[in-house]
Protein backbone atom coordinates (compact mmCIF):
# COMPACT_ATOMS: atom_id res chain seq x y z
CA UNK A 1 0.00 0.00 0.00
CA UNK A 2 1.42 3.34 -0.99
CA UNK A 3 1.69 6.22 1.44
CA UNK A 4 -0.93 8.89 1.28
CA UNK A 5 -1.76 12.15 2.96
CA UNK A 6 -4.95 12.73 4.92
CA UNK A 7 -6.44 15.76 6.63
CA UNK A 8 -8.41 13.63 9.10
CA UNK A 9 -7.63 11.13 11.84
CA UNK A 10 -6.10 8.16 10.07
CA UNK A 11 -6.65 4.73 11.64
CA UNK A 12 -3.99 2.16 10.76
CA UNK A 13 -5.68 -1.27 10.92
CA UNK A 14 -3.54 -4.39 11.33
CA UNK A 15 -5.23 -7.81 11.20
CA UNK A 16 -4.00 -10.96 12.93
CA UNK A 17 -2.22 -14.05 11.66
CA UNK A 18 -4.23 -15.86 8.98
CA UNK A 19 -6.48 -12.92 8.23
CA UNK A 20 -6.28 -9.92 5.94
CA UNK A 21 -7.49 -6.35 5.90
CA UNK A 22 -10.42 -7.51 3.80
CA UNK A 23 -11.46 -10.55 5.86
CA UNK A 24 -11.01 -8.97 9.31
CA UNK A 25 -11.90 -5.31 8.84
CA UNK A 26 -13.84 -4.73 5.62
CA UNK A 27 -16.09 -7.80 5.71
CA UNK A 28 -17.01 -7.16 9.35
CA UNK A 29 -18.06 -3.54 8.76
CA UNK A 30 -15.15 -1.82 10.44
CA UNK A 31 -14.19 0.54 7.64
CA UNK A 32 -17.76 1.71 7.18
CA UNK A 33 -18.27 2.43 10.88
CA UNK A 34 -14.92 4.23 11.24
CA UNK A 35 -15.76 6.43 8.27
CA UNK A 36 -19.17 7.21 9.77
CA UNK A 37 -17.34 8.50 12.87
CA UNK A 38 -15.26 10.86 10.75
CA UNK A 39 -12.14 8.68 10.77
CA UNK A 40 -10.01 7.58 7.82
CA UNK A 41 -9.37 3.78 7.96
CA UNK A 42 -6.27 2.41 6.24
CA UNK A 43 -5.79 -1.36 6.29
CA UNK A 44 -2.27 -2.73 5.90
CA UNK A 45 -1.80 -6.42 5.17
CA UNK A 46 0.94 -8.11 7.18
CA UNK A 47 3.71 -9.76 5.19
CA UNK A 48 2.49 -13.12 3.85
CA UNK A 49 -1.17 -12.07 4.02
CA UNK A 50 -3.76 -10.46 1.78
CA UNK A 51 -2.24 -8.23 -0.90
CA UNK A 52 1.22 -8.11 0.70
CA UNK A 53 4.09 -10.17 -0.68
CA UNK A 54 3.97 -13.92 0.12
CA UNK A 55 7.52 -15.21 0.66
CA UNK A 56 7.88 -18.88 1.63
CA UNK A 57 11.17 -18.46 3.52
CA UNK A 58 10.66 -17.96 7.30
CA UNK A 59 13.70 -15.65 7.41
CA UNK A 60 11.76 -13.17 5.27
CA UNK A 61 9.48 -12.61 8.27
CA UNK A 62 12.28 -11.70 10.68
CA UNK A 63 10.96 -8.13 11.19
CA UNK A 64 7.21 -7.85 10.67
CA UNK A 65 7.14 -4.33 12.09
CA UNK A 66 9.65 -3.02 9.55
CA UNK A 67 7.53 -4.25 6.66
CA UNK A 68 4.58 -2.27 8.07
CA UNK A 69 6.57 0.87 8.95
CA UNK A 70 7.59 1.35 5.35
CA UNK A 71 3.91 1.34 4.34
CA UNK A 72 2.51 3.59 7.09
CA UNK A 73 0.36 6.41 5.71
CA UNK A 74 1.24 10.03 6.29
CA UNK A 75 -1.28 12.12 8.20
CA UNK A 76 -1.29 15.77 9.08
CA UNK A 77 -3.32 15.01 12.21
CA UNK A 78 -1.45 12.00 13.62
CA UNK A 79 -2.14 8.26 13.44
CA UNK A 80 -4.43 6.02 15.43
CA UNK A 81 -3.87 2.27 15.72
CA UNK A 82 -6.38 -0.59 15.57
CA UNK A 83 -5.10 -4.13 15.86
CA UNK A 84 -6.25 -7.70 16.25
CA UNK A 85 -4.09 -10.51 17.66
CA UNK A 86 -0.70 -10.53 15.87
CA UNK A 87 -1.51 -7.11 14.44
CA UNK A 88 -1.62 -5.78 18.03
CA UNK A 89 1.90 -7.05 18.67
CA UNK A 90 3.14 -5.28 15.57
CA UNK A 91 1.45 -2.01 16.59
CA UNK A 92 3.07 -2.18 20.01
CA UNK A 93 6.46 -2.93 18.46
CA UNK A 94 6.14 0.08 16.15
CA UNK A 95 5.21 2.43 18.99
CA UNK A 96 8.03 1.10 21.19
CA UNK A 97 10.48 1.53 18.32
CA UNK A 98 9.13 4.88 17.11
CA UNK A 99 7.51 6.63 20.12
CA UNK A 100 4.73 9.02 19.20
CA UNK A 101 3.74 7.25 16.00
CA UNK A 102 0.25 6.62 17.39
CA UNK A 103 -1.90 8.99 19.43
CA UNK A 104 -3.99 6.13 20.80
CA UNK A 105 -4.51 2.45 20.07
CA UNK A 106 -7.19 -0.23 20.37
CA UNK A 107 -5.84 -3.76 20.69
CA UNK A 108 -8.22 -6.72 20.38
CA UNK A 109 -7.37 -10.29 21.32
CA UNK A 110 -4.09 -9.51 23.08
CA UNK A 111 -3.15 -10.06 26.71
CA UNK A 112 -0.52 -12.27 28.23
CA UNK A 113 0.12 -13.70 24.76
CA UNK A 114 1.92 -10.43 23.96
CA UNK A 115 4.99 -11.92 25.61
CA UNK A 116 4.80 -15.41 24.10
CA UNK A 117 5.24 -16.97 20.65
CA UNK A 118 2.30 -18.60 18.89
CA UNK A 119 1.57 -21.61 21.08
CA UNK A 120 0.68 -24.13 18.35
CA UNK A 121 2.64 -22.47 15.55
CA UNK A 122 4.66 -25.49 14.47
CA UNK A 123 1.62 -27.79 14.42
CA UNK A 124 -0.45 -25.33 12.40
CA UNK A 125 2.46 -24.80 9.99
CA UNK A 126 2.69 -28.56 9.39
CA UNK A 127 -1.05 -28.72 8.78
CA UNK A 128 -0.79 -25.89 6.23
CA UNK A 129 2.15 -27.49 4.44
CA UNK A 130 1.04 -31.13 4.37
CA UNK A 131 -2.67 -31.06 5.15
CA UNK A 132 -4.43 -32.38 8.26
CA UNK A 133 -3.80 -35.90 9.51
CA UNK A 134 -6.31 -38.13 11.29
CA UNK A 135 -4.76 -37.18 14.64
CA UNK A 136 -4.56 -33.42 13.97
CA UNK A 137 -6.17 -31.62 16.95
CA UNK A 138 -9.40 -29.81 16.02
CA UNK A 139 -8.01 -26.46 17.23
CA UNK A 140 -4.98 -26.79 14.97
CA UNK A 141 -7.13 -27.75 11.99
CA UNK A 142 -9.48 -24.82 12.67
CA UNK A 143 -6.62 -22.31 12.66
CA UNK A 144 -5.24 -23.68 9.39
CA UNK A 145 -8.68 -23.55 7.82
CA UNK A 146 -9.13 -19.99 9.10
CA UNK A 147 -6.04 -18.77 7.26
CA UNK A 148 -6.90 -20.52 4.01
CA UNK A 149 -10.52 -19.34 4.12
CA UNK A 150 -9.27 -15.74 4.09
CA UNK A 151 -7.69 -16.40 0.70
CA UNK A 152 -4.10 -16.56 1.90
CA UNK A 153 -1.21 -18.64 0.55
CA UNK A 154 -0.87 -21.59 2.98
CA UNK A 155 2.90 -21.87 2.47
CA UNK A 156 3.35 -18.17 3.25
CA UNK A 157 1.23 -18.54 6.39
CA UNK A 158 3.36 -21.49 7.47
CA UNK A 159 6.55 -19.51 6.88
CA UNK A 160 5.18 -16.63 8.98
CA UNK A 161 4.50 -19.02 11.86
CA UNK A 162 8.03 -20.44 11.63
CA UNK A 163 9.69 -17.00 11.49
CA UNK A 164 12.51 -15.95 13.81
CA UNK A 165 10.69 -14.83 17.01
CA UNK A 166 9.32 -11.32 16.57
CA UNK A 167 7.98 -8.95 17.65
CA UNK A 168 9.93 -9.32 20.91
CA UNK A 169 7.92 -7.43 23.49
CA UNK A 170 9.01 -7.02 27.09
CA UNK A 171 7.45 -5.15 30.00
CA UNK A 172 10.40 -2.75 30.06
CA UNK A 173 9.99 -1.85 26.39
CA UNK A 174 6.22 -1.48 26.67
CA UNK A 175 6.54 0.79 29.72
CA UNK A 176 7.79 3.53 27.39
CA UNK A 177 4.47 3.62 25.49
CA UNK A 178 2.57 6.64 26.78
CA UNK A 179 -0.44 6.88 24.46
CA UNK A 180 -3.85 5.67 25.72
CA UNK A 181 -4.45 1.99 24.88
CA UNK A 182 -7.76 0.12 25.03
CA UNK A 183 -7.43 -3.65 25.42
CA UNK A 184 -10.51 -5.60 24.33
CA UNK A 185 -10.80 -9.32 24.95
CA UNK A 186 -13.55 -11.94 25.06
CA UNK A 187 -14.00 -13.86 28.28
CA UNK A 188 -13.74 -17.11 26.27
CA UNK A 189 -10.48 -16.11 24.54
CA UNK A 190 -8.08 -18.86 25.56
CA UNK A 191 -5.37 -17.36 23.34
CA UNK A 192 -5.17 -13.91 24.96
CA UNK A 193 -6.23 -14.51 28.57
CA UNK A 194 -5.16 -13.44 31.09
CA UNK A 195 -4.90 -9.78 30.12
CA UNK A 196 -3.30 -8.61 33.41
CA UNK A 197 0.34 -9.10 32.34
CA UNK A 198 -0.16 -6.69 29.45
CA UNK A 199 -2.23 -4.25 31.52
CA UNK A 200 0.55 -4.10 34.10
CA UNK A 201 3.15 -3.38 31.41
CA UNK A 202 1.41 -0.36 29.89
CA UNK A 203 1.46 3.17 31.27
CA UNK A 204 -2.02 4.23 30.17
CA UNK A 205 -4.28 1.18 29.65
CA UNK A 206 -8.03 0.65 29.74
CA UNK A 207 -9.67 -2.75 29.44
CA UNK A 208 -12.95 -4.09 28.16
CA UNK A 209 -14.01 -7.74 28.61
CA UNK A 210 -16.79 -9.03 26.36
CA UNK A 211 -19.00 -11.86 27.55
CA UNK A 212 -19.31 -15.03 25.48
CA UNK A 213 -16.71 -14.06 22.85
CA UNK A 214 -13.72 -16.21 21.87
CA UNK A 215 -10.55 -15.28 20.00
CA UNK A 216 -11.58 -15.93 16.40
CA UNK A 217 -15.03 -14.39 16.85
CA UNK A 218 -13.79 -11.09 18.32
CA UNK A 219 -13.54 -9.08 15.05
CA UNK A 220 -17.21 -9.91 14.36
CA UNK A 221 -18.35 -8.47 17.70
CA UNK A 222 -20.54 -5.37 17.42
CA UNK A 223 -19.61 -4.40 20.99
CA UNK A 224 -15.93 -4.53 20.11
CA UNK A 225 -16.48 -2.42 17.03
CA UNK A 226 -18.59 0.20 18.79
CA UNK A 227 -16.21 0.51 21.74
CA UNK A 228 -13.15 0.72 19.50
CA UNK A 229 -14.63 3.40 17.24
CA UNK A 230 -15.77 5.45 20.23
CA UNK A 231 -12.36 5.19 21.91
CA UNK A 232 -10.49 6.16 18.76
CA UNK A 233 -12.87 9.07 18.19
CA UNK A 234 -12.41 10.10 21.84
CA UNK A 235 -16.13 9.88 22.61
CA UNK A 236 -16.06 7.86 25.83
CA UNK A 237 -19.73 8.57 26.55
CA UNK A 238 -20.68 6.54 23.49
CA UNK A 239 -18.61 3.65 24.81
CA UNK A 240 -20.42 3.35 28.12
CA UNK A 241 -23.78 3.64 26.37
CA UNK A 242 -23.32 0.49 24.26
CA UNK A 243 -20.83 -1.71 26.12
CA UNK A 244 -19.91 -2.89 29.58
CA UNK A 245 -17.86 -0.27 31.44
CA UNK A 246 -14.24 0.10 30.39
CA UNK A 247 -11.90 -0.41 33.33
Amino acid sequence: MSKKSSSGKTVVMLHGWGGSSRSVWKENGWARQLQAAGLDPVGIDLLGHGHAQHPHDPESYSDLAASVIERLPQSSDGLLGLGYSLGCKVLLEIEARLPGTFQRMVLGGLGGNAFAPEGVGASVADCLRFGPRPDTPPAVKALAEYGVAAGNDPLALAACLCRPPNPRLTKRRLSTIRCPVLLVCGDEDMVALPVEPLVDALANPATLMLEGVDHLALPQSLQFRQAAVAFLARTSAAVTAVTPPIQ
